[in-house]
């Protein structure tokens, strides 16, 4: 005899396979957790049609899921569900913003697992002193490894407290870990369940007071060279760069520190001058972790090639910049400025070497 679970998934599989027909009449159960293969069936109806799972976001209050249509891979989707009403219209992504395209078929996806998880995370948070989790959340972290179900635990009595669970995506062997003053460090989930990782153990980071702004508004894709010398006045050394990110209201520097090559450091600079360090990190093995300064890329030049960005990929000369990026290209080759446009349509690149030739103007 099939189990309730089997049921479940050949419902929705045959509501994927007929969807078309009543997508419109499609509403969202009001209570979700007590029953997700309902919350899965509403999903599948609401699809209507093959697709694979780069997210899936579930909790009592509201669900969402970004998916590749199977049939046309460069399309992607953004489906969302809210207790007791009917379900929109997925909301199209450009393809341009999906970074990491890990996945898993929807018919694998268990969404009874999930609601177990998020109960076990629950508990954990209760034992240790950290605020409800809203939701777990199925996908790939920040590097695009690690895919399977993850919950974030925070704190309002400390905003130095972070602590992070991820398990597989059959719910299967989790694997905890907090954030210290020197970086992660992992926590064994039986010490969890005691609750002997309680916030009021967070140690403190010590982090250097923010720098207040000036007064000034900024439009940072006009020029960065200012700022880069208030940041590195602030640093107290030398830039050593990993990576600049600039749009107009932010500048982003990711800097290793004078005395190691090993930790990564980024500092925001707002749109009022106010500089802050956002945060600190351990390095990823075998990334390019060699460091370039102001002078090995054309900052001076920089506004020019923004503004002139769009003109180069004649199918989006009407286009903005969305965003601009300076790091080593390849395989930790010289320093590259990439421009990154944006249209109606999706996005294009127009990248520069270290100095200031261009390399290619394209629709991505």
């Amino acid at each position: 005899m099939p189990t309730r679970t089997e049921l479940a998934v050949a419902v929705a599989l045959a509501l994927l396979a007929c969807a078309p027909a009543f997508a419109a009449d499609v509403v969202a159960p009001a209570h979700p957790l007590d029953d997700p293969a309902a919350v899965k069936a509403a999903f599948a109806a609401r699809i209507g049609h093959p697709v694979h799972v780069l997210t899936f976001s579930f909790g009592e209050h509201y669900a969402d899921a970004i998916v590749q249509n199977d049939a046309a891979p460069d399309e992607f989707d953004r489906f969302e569900m809210a207790p007791g009403q009917p379900m929109k219209e997925g909301q199209p992504q450009k393809s341009g913003s999906v970074d990491c395209r890990k996945q898993i078929a929807f018919a694998d996806v268990d969404l009874a697992v999930g609601a177990r998880l998020l109960g076990e995370a629950r508990a954990i948070a209760a034992a240790n002193g950290y605020s409800k989790p809203e939701n777990v959340e199925l996908g790939a972290d920040v590097f695009c490894n690690d895919f399977g179900w993850r919950a974030r635990l925070t704190s309002e009595a400390s905003s130095d407290a972070f602590l992070e669970i991820v398990w597989t995506p059959n719910g299967a062997s989790p694997k905890a870990r907090r954030m210290n003053n020197d970086g992660w460090a992992k926590v064994d989930m039986k010490t969890l369940a005691a609750g002997g990782a309680n916030v009021a153990t967070v140690p403190p980071k010590n982090e250097p007071a923010p720098t207040p702004g000036d007064g000034r508004t900024r439009d940072f894709t006009q020029g960065i060279e200012a700022d880069l010398a208030r940041v590195e006045a602030t640093v107290g050394a030398p830039l050593a760069f990993k990576h600049i990110s600039v749009d107009k209201a932010q500048l982003s520097v990711d800097v290793f520190p004078a005395n190691s090559k090993k930790r990564v450091a980024t500092w925001i600079v707002a749109s009022d001058g106010g500089i802050r360090l956002w945060r600190e990190d351990d390095t990823i093995p075998f990334d390019c972790n060699k460091p370039f300064a102001a002078g090995d890329v054309p900052i001076a030049q920089l506004p020019a090639m923004i503004a002139g960005a769009p003109a180069l990929i004649p199918p989006m000369a009407a286009g903005s910049v969305r965003n601009v990026h300076i790091y080593r290209s390849g395989l930790c080759g010289a320093p590259h400025v990439f421009i990154e446009v944006e249209d109606e349509r999706g996005y294009g690149n127009v990248e520069y070497d270290n100095r200031g030739k261009l390399v290619r103007a394209e629709v991505q």
